[in-house]
């Protein structure tokens, strides 16, 4: 491009000297010419001149001997002038031809100046006087003659020469209009090509920028010319790899989105500018999960609106440690939507987008954790009672079968009143209520270990129901009788379990049951596959007066019952041997009335019931 732009402002500069050299030629010739003619003109003024100085003197001679006659004086001032304007001729530069008229011409005015000094030096006769002014007349006349054909050539030639100069001069003057008309064409086509030449590429990178501008990472300039292709084609290498670098960019925004997005465990964005500090800007869906919001919910709210009240008073605090840069941990209570508090663990430190900063916490619900550990104190809490209530349960059989065994002695020995035997009666009862409620304690402190073997949940289930309610299926609607519903799932697979324990658990669940219907009313038994979990739902309901709101949250506690001569200790061994299966039981009353019993339990095979 540079090149064309040198070659171009050359030629452009030879236009302008072209015509600036043939510009001045011209006016130099026009004027030249124009000189000529000026002194073609004074020639032919001088001419004139001399031919009135030669009809002056000739007048004078004329005039001679009349009474108008001049004077000496002025006759010889007229010949004077009249030979100065001869000698004036000869100032000029003249062609040989023409210098041979002037010297005749002046050799012919000394023959009449000579003649005229006779007439008027020299006296003589009458008749040589007429005579010598007649010669000199004559002489006069000729050379007036002779002067005329001069001017007359001189004219000629100087109307010749005239009319020439100014056909060429307008010719000249033509064609430096045209020159002056032609020339800024030629000028500005020339600039145009040049302007066009560098603004086309300019305008090929300008579209390119624009379309990069907006996304079209793909586009390509064509080959251009001169340094503009080198140019294209470092825009192209720059394009080429801005599109490399934006994809590794969204590649790596994508992984980073998915890891954000699919994370396991809570994840918030808090801002720390002044006016919106502790407000999410960014959460993802565990968290949205965690707390019962949606994400859109969640976004714009204060982390404070997450926090229990005792929390959100130490996030000040947090916050200038954050902006000290320390990465802190610690554990706080949330809030979830419904009111529902749970703990969590939160890492949190300093991150800065864009220019500002921001908090990025990681939070995790240690509600199982914390459950688990509850669970891992309480066992061993139960395995120090268990360790106590053995050693106490043994000394007291000891002490209880001696006592038992004397006061059967004293029956079969003593003869006693019916009163008094009456009392040792209640007595050896009352110890075998004890015996009884001590080996409770014992199977809920110590339980016995389960013995795993393949079984159908389904038909324990039957045997269960067969035993807790002697075999009744379906009865009339009588009063204080008692309905059941059986509804088992068919697909349900065997399992590893100990079917006297799952006995045992199915038997206390549908004792108490029965028990809670004393005037009758409608057991239901339902048993369910979970594919996905790979376990099995046993639920068992009645439509009794359920559990009061004081005992359902520690029905599974020891020594907590609502019967009058209940032990308290049923459902707690219950849920022991249903732990001791990896299992989970729940309770809860049925918005209809009644309490409803829900048990899972995983699917075990051969290698799991060996590692437990």
């Amino acid at each position: 491009m540079k090149k064309k732009i040198i070659i171009g402002l050359s030629i452009f500069a030879l236009i302008f000297f072209i015509g600036g050299i043939y510009i001045v030629t011209s006016i130099a010739v026009a004027t030249a010419k124009l000189d000529r003619l000026v002194t073609l003109h004074q020639v032919e003024i001088l001419r004139e001149h001399l031919l009135i100085s030669i009809k002056r003197v000739q007048a004078d001679l004329n005039l001679n001997e009349t009474r108008y006659a001049r004077s000496t004086d002025v006759i010889v001032k007229d010949v004077r002038t009249m030979s100065k304007a001869v000698d004036t001729c000869f100032d000029c530069h003249h062609s040989e031809t023409v210098m041979e008229r002037l010297y005749d011409l002046r050799n012919h005015v000394a023959y009449y100046r000579d003649a005229l000094s006779r007439i008027y030096t020299i006296r003589a006769e009458e008749d040589r006087t007429e005579a010598a002014l007649d010669r000199a007349f004559k002489i006069g006349e000729a050379l007036t003659e002779k002067v005329n054909k001069i001017i007359e050539i001189t004219s000629s030639r100087v109307a010749i020469e005239t009319e020439t100069a100014t056909k060429e001069i307008y010719k000249t003057k033509i064609i430096l209009y045209i020159l002056v008309a032609i020339v800024p064409v030629i000028s500005f086509g020339l600039v145009f090509l040049l302007i066009q030449g560098f603004t086309k590429p300019i305008d090929s990178l300008l579209a390119a920028i624009r379309k990069i501008k907006g996304g079209n990472l793909d586009h390509r300039i064509e080959e251009m010319p001169d340094e503009f292709g080198e140019v294209a084609s470092a825009f192209n290498d720059m394009s080429a790899s801005l599109k490399e670098h934006v994809n590794m960019i969204e590649d790596s925004e994508k992984r980073y989105r998915a890891l954000f997005e699919g994370a396991g465990d809570t994840i918030f964005i808090i801002s720390l500018e002044e006016k919106d500090k502790g407000q999410i800007v960014s959460a993802n869906q565990a968290a949205a999960i965690a707390h019962g919001y949606t994400i859109k919910e969640l976004i714009g709210m204060n982390i404070s609106d997450i926090d229990t009240p005792e929390g959100a008073e130490k996030i000040p605090e947090r916050i200038q440690q954050i902006l000290n840069g320390k990465w802190i941990h610690f554990e706080v209570d949330h809030r979830k939507k419904d009111g529902t508090v749970f703990p969590v663990e939160v890492s949190a430190g300093l991150l800065e987008l864009g220019g500002k900063k921001h908090i990025l916490a990681f939070n995790r619900d240690i509600t199982e954790r914390k459950q688990t550990a509850e669970t891992l104190q309480r066992t061993e809490q139960l395995r120090v009672a268990g360790d106590l209530a053995a050693g106490l349960t043994h000394e007291l059989k000891n002490s209880l079968a001696g006592i038992k065994i004397a006061i059967e002695v004293l029956l079969d020995e003593l003869s006693l009143s019916d009163e008094d035997r009456s009392v040792l009666m209640r007595m050896i009862h009352e110890i075998r209520r004890i015996e009884h409620l001590m080996r409770d304690i014992l199977n809920f402190a110590r339980p016995s270990k389960p013995q795993f073997s393949f079984v159908n949940i389904n038909a324990i289930l039957d045997t269960s129901i067969s035993f807790s309610l002697r075999n009744v299926r379906e009865v009339q609607d009588e009063s204080g009788r008692i309905h059941l519903i059986k509804d088992f799932d068919q697909n349900i697979p065997r399992t590893m379990a100990d079917p006297m324990q799952l006995q045992q658990i199915f038997m206390n669940l549908l004792f108490n049951a029965v028990e809670s219907l004393p005037s009758g009313g409608l057991v239901t038994v339902q048993t369910a596959y979970d594919e996905a979990a790979h376990s099995i739902k046993i639920t068992i309901s009645d439509t009794g007066k359920g559990i009061s709101e004081e005992l359902i949250d520690r029905i599974f506690n020891p020594f907590v019952t609502s019967k009058p001569k209940g032990t308290g200790l049923g459902l707690p061994i219950t849920k022991r041997l249903v732990e001791q299966h990896q299992g989970i039981i729940t309770v809860a009353n049925n918005s209809d009335g009644g309490a409803m019993f829900s048990i899972v339990l995983p699917v075990r095979n051969i290698n799991e019931s060996e590692i437990t």
